[in-house]
């Protein structure tokens, strides 16, 4: 992190707070972390306009109010960034509770909870993306608005979307494995299952590709949903062992290990097709897809030979979320360190060997360092461009875009 990161803590409890700081001074050593004992200190700095990226809430220290003091950080205060809410495990069944009040992400707090502590304020500090910042209340010319119950309060949607977007956009978090923004949904892994209330019926509802209606009621962290996610988890544990987020999910539910049969010859596939979606829908390439059916069904190469048609971009690499698909290979040509310019761009797979370049059929994308992209163009680009232009590839990775 570039810029210091400042942490309202509120834990009474000395081992845990010394815990917690040691893990995320451990992951960050920017981080500056404010500890208070008591709701009445808490709300004493808020009062003060201090300013915090971040707030951690013991939900135990407050005992039967803890609905209360997260409501007031929320409303009094306007506290509008994230809140992660420690939740012991005698207290699980106020989660829905919890995320109704205005908490971003709760933790339960099993023996190791704080070891997952830095990977969730790293997922709860990143910026939301521009697409998903649109102020409440604008909406494209001539789209129809939808109004909603979600989690207790009322909100505008767009047709079209689908609940999981419009939850994402009110800060709202739903678990999913195979939905990405940048590829079609598909619904396969179940995670982001909500409960639906329309006419008077209830069913539980896959978030990411059921579109928003006008009057429904969707709950997120109900008891019946987090039920269903725990039993979905078991199952893909089972099918996964050796998978790092399958355990991290399970653990942020309280889940410690599966009742099912573990695979014999584990590994981390878990069928989401995101890798198929993202190689024929944004590379155009077309080189993986599902074969066979049933228990046998596995996503690969056709007829399980290298594929011709391969650039070796990695962006199914990239995109997999269980870390199941690796590059061993990838020709030197591709492989090379080098950076498009004009584009900030993270590379492919970490790779830097840009999809865009390889795939162009006509060669117009160009690539070049940026010093000397900036040379060259130096009598034609506006100074103020140019700084802007810079800037903006500053993010890129400096180490990985020398030659």
């Amino acid at each position: 992190m570039e810029r210091a990161v400042i942490v309202l803590l509120l834990e009474d409890d000395p081992t845990h707070t010394g815990l917690i700081k040691k893990e995320l001074h451990a992951y960050d050593g920017s981080i500056v972390i404010e500890q208070v004992s008591s709701a009445e200190e808490c709300f004493d700095l808020l009062g003060k306009k201090q300013k915090y990226n971040l707030i951690i809430l013991n939900y135990d220290l407050p005992q039967k109010n803890g609905i209360e003091v997260l409501k007031k950080i929320r409303t009094e205060y306007r506290f509008r960034k994230s809140i992660i809410t420690l939740i012991g495990s005698r207290h699980e069944g106020f989660a829905e509770d919890v995320i109704k009040a205005g908490a971003t992400r709760y933790i339960i707090k099993t023996e190791n909870y704080h070891s997952r502590l830095p990977t969730i304020v790293r997922e709860c500090l990143k910026p939301i993306p521009v697409v998903k910042e649109r102020i409440i209340g604008t909406k494209p010319h001539g789209a129809e608005s939808i109004h909603f119950i979600l989690d207790g309060q009322e909100v505008e949607g767009v047709k079209g979307e689908t609940v999981l977007e419009v939850a994402t956009r009110y800060s709202i978090e739903i678990p999913t494995l195979c939905y990405h923004p940048s590829v079609s949904t598909f619904g396969a892994c179940r995670l982001c299952v909500v409960e639906i209330t329309q006419r008077g019926r209830t069913k539980l509802q896959p978030s990411c590709v059921f579109p928003v209606a006008e009057g429904i009621e969707v709950k997120t962290a109900s008891e019946r949903v987090l039920k269903a996610r725990r039993m979905l988890l078991e199952i893909l544990m089972a099918r996964c062992p050796e998978s790092k987020i399958l355990k991290d999910m399970a653990e942020d539910l309280g889940l410690r290990k599966t009742r099912f049969k573990l695979n014999t010859d584990p590994d981390k596939c878990i069928l989401c097709g995101l890798c198929v979606r993202v190689c024929e829908e944004v590379v155009g390439v077309g080189a993986l897809g599902f074969s066979q059916r049933g228990l046998h069904r596995e996503i690969s190469t056709p007829f399980l030979e290298l594929s011709d048609i391969c650039t070796g971009c990695g962006e199914c690499a990239k995109i997999c979320p269980t870390e199941a698909i690796t590059l061993e290979y990838i020709d030197e040509k591709i492989r090379k360190k080098r950076r498009v310019v004009a584009v900030k761009c993270d590379g492919c797979a970490g790779y830097d060997n840009r999809a865009c370049v390889v795939n162009c059929p006509t060669g117009a994308l160009e690539v070049m360092p940026i010093e000397e992209y900036l040379s060259k163009h130096k009598m034609s680009f506006n100074i103020e461009l140019r700084e802007l232009l810079k800037e903006s590839l500053e993010g890129t990775g400096g180490e990985n875009g020398q030659e």
